[in-house]
């Protein structure tokens, strides 16, 4: 599976926190992920290869009106025209709700192999003036998980929006978020609301998504699928807002405040973090205890705002230490997410170059350069995520961050 920004999506979303999950792809690199990892044995994104039923993609609808669906055929009377469909769905005339017509997955089990298996039937649609947007289906399963299979029966089937910066969904992938059933049987509605496009999305991609091995090979069935408008822009919003000079700093100058942690953590929000004297190249450093009493975990340690002024090529980049006090191998990660409006509010986005903490001893320096800021952004997320592999402790010393213009 590529590494990309889209699996790590709203689950650190501007300046708040939960719980992700590192695993491991096939080529060996780590990886973030909302769904948890095997203990032993790290699971592999890979959707199962099925011959499509809809050979070609279907058409992409463009917006239209407040609270107008822009998904087509979304209550499947037409079958499956308008979705592009894999085999392991089909169409029902009569098991939908009010006896309509529904969407039915039916995932074969997989073998107990590294994989993830999933199948995944989609739709893609041009937001235009949409500001903020709302995702809701109806959904049924055949019969309820129980035993050791009910723990997982969450992630058996979801319904995911995936936002893109071109209008087929073809470019800049970002995860959006995700409506997913309770484990009980009988027709039940599901809602997202106020989902924010990233910044500069023009289209959406909604799937839905069965995964083989927690479905257990039992029917789950879709029906009114919507997605609309809640928000549009105000026609104020449309013109470009110049950068504010005063936040425009010399190239070479950090951004970042309280960058070495001198005295304690101010101007950072920290969670699980605290300050300790001990530092890099002078005293203080902010020390993180990630402690997961089950599978890996990887959450956000430490988050500062920033806001650009006229720069828009940057240099990003900390020290950090593991500590031998660790009991499990661990990581960590240093990226940013640009937003259209000050103090990281607005649409946001991810970039897509980050670094990597090597799981070894002794203090490190990961740098991200030439970080090229989208057009129109006014601000920018820092953030340092801290990962441990599974049951254990990893703990690492963060020390002097860098967020410097070189033009």
């Amino acid at each position: 599976m590529k590494l990309t920004p889209l699996l790590l999506m709203s689950l650190m979303p501007s300046l708040s926190y939960a719980e992700f999950y590192q695993c491991t792809n096939q080529q060996g690199f780590v990886i973030y992920q909302d769904v948890k990892c095997k203990e032993s044995d790290a699971l592999i994104d890979k959707s199962d290869v099925v011959k499509e039923l809809n050979t070609s993609a279907p058409p992409v609808y463009k917006a239209g009106s407040l609270d107008v669906n822009l998904l087509k055929n979304s209550s499947f009377e037409n079958e499956l025209v308008d979705w592009k469909v894999p085999t392991g769905v089909n169409w029902v005339s009569n098991k939908g709700v009010n006896a309509g017509a529904a969407l039915v997955f039916q995932a074969t089990i997989p073998p107990e192999d590294k994989y993830i298996h999933e199948t995944t039937v989609e739709q893609c649609v041009v937001l235009g003036q949409g500001e903020k947007f709302k995702l809701s289906a109806q959904f049924k399963a055949e019969k309820k998980l129980v035993g050791k299979y009910a723990s997982s029966a969450r992630f058996a089937n979801r319904a995911n929006i995936i936002w893109y910066e071109s209008e087929d969904c073809s470019r800049g992938g970002q995860f959006g978020g995700y409506i997913e059933p309770t484990n009980t049987y009988g027709w039940q509605s599901l809602t997202g609301n106020d989902l924010k496009p990233a910044f500069q999305a023009k289209a959406a991609k909604i799937t839905i998504v069965q995964n083989g091995r927690y479905s257990r090979g039992h029917k789950a069935f879709w029906d009114n699928i919507s997605f609309v408008a809640s928000e549009v822009f105000e026609q104020s919003n449309k013109s470009d807002k110049k950068p504010n000079a005063k936040y425009t700093l010399a190239s070479n100058k950090n951004y970042i405040k309280n960058s070495s942690f001198k005295k304690d953590l101010s101007s950072w929000h920290a969670w699980r973090a605290k300050w300790v004297f001990k530092g890099n190249k002078s005293q203080g450093s902010a020390k993180v205890v990630l402690i997961s009493k089950k599978a890996g975990l990887g959450v956000g340690v430490l988050d500062q705002c920033i806001n650009i002024g006229g720069n828009t090529q940057f240099d990003f980049g900390a020290s950090m230490k593991k500590d031998r006090g660790s009991t499990r191998s661990g990581g960590g990660r240093i990226r940013v997410s640009w937003n259209e409006k000050e103090n990281c509010s607005g649409r946001s986005k991810i970039d897509n170059k980050s670094a990597d903490v090597n799981d070894v001893y002794g203090w490190q320096n990961l740098q991200v350069n030439n970080l090229v800021a989208p057009q129109g952004a006014q601000s920018v997320h820092i953030e340092l995520i801290q990962s441990v592999s599974g049951k254990g402790k990893f703990i690492l010393y963060w020390d002097d961050v860098f967020f410097k213009a070189v033009r």
